[in-house]
């Protein structure tokens, strides 16, 4: 084996960046699949803070949305 490794010296680096390149698409295969079973909100519900830009809302905004649901 060290015979044809000396023979063969680039063979290392090939072996090596393949073992890279395997391990790169692995990874993201990986992530991407935990995307779709886990797929985020499109959006925030209607009473989200983020929706009036962090303040509380009013109380009469409050209980109008109360009585609309």
């Amino acid at each position: 084996m060290s015979q044809f490794l000396s023979d063969h010296p680039m063979l290392v680096f090939a072996l090596e960046a393949g073992a890279a390149l395997f391990l790169l698409v692995f990874i993201v295969v990986w992530t991407m699949g935990t995307a779709r079973k886990n797929p985020r909100p499109t959006r925030a519900p209607d009473d989200h803070p983020s929706r009036n830009g962090g303040a509380k809302p009013a109380p009469e905004q409050t209980e109008a949305a109360s009585r609309e649901r």
